[in-house]
């Protein structure tokens, strides 16, 4: 789910909607009609997941431009996952460093391309698809305090480093996917609450 800018009306609607989503999937067959002509191409999905090399820190210069531009980019989703860095949950502060620095150099890069950058923090947290059920997660137990804490180091970080110019929020990646969420609903529905509140 992407959070930006939303009004909190829009954020329920949002949650509401997708709540009604997961709970009737749809069914049926889908047509495309190819003869209909509904404009030019607009490259609208034109973006990359994890597209960019890490550089530190800094801008990855190693994709020539033309590559970029001919494609006309204008979105990355990132959040260093699958990088030595085990995030937040199971790493603490230092593993969460390593993830974030992955983050800040993809965000230089997309935005050296005047591109959205579309955060991921469930990567960062370390809920990337290869934690397995005894990772922790956001309110375990009942438990919010490492949540917390996570989401305010990280609101810290993106602020110190000038990272809110085109960023969008993802603020948990499919969380209806077990190898994303292995958790319960109304404790991802709390946990959304929580981080969107931390994020205000």
């Amino acid at each position: 789910m992407i959070l930006s800018k939303m009004q909190p009306a829009t954020v329920t609607t949002v949650v509401l909607a997708l709540v009604t989503n997961v709970a009737t999937q749809a069914q049926g067959t889908a047509i495309v009609d190819l003869a209909k002509n509904h404009g030019p191409a607009q490259a609208l999905g034109s973006g990359f997941i994890y597209g960019w090399p890490d550089n530190g820190t800094s801008v990855d210069i190693s994709i020539p431009d033309y590559l970029v531009t001919g494609i006309k980019f204008n979105a990355n989703r990132g959040g260093g996952a699958q990088i030595p860095s085990l995030g937040w949950a199971r790493g603490g502060y230092e593993g969460y460093l390593g993830r974030f620095n992955s983050t800040l150099s993809n965000y230089r890069t997309t935005r050296n391309y005047n591109a959205e950058f579309i955060l991921l923090p469930h990567d960062l947290w370390g809920a990337d698809g290869g934690q397995g059920s005894s990772s922790p997660f956001p309110g375990d137990n009942g438990n919010w305090t490492e949540m917390e804490l996570f989401w305010n180091q990280l609101v810290s970080d993106l602020k110190s480093h000038n990272m809110l110019e085109g960023l969008v929020i993802d603020v948990w990646n499919e969380p209806d996917i077990d190898i994303f969420w292995d958790r319960s609903w109304p404790q991802f529905l709390e946990y959304y609450n929580r981080a969107t509140d931390l994020l205000r």
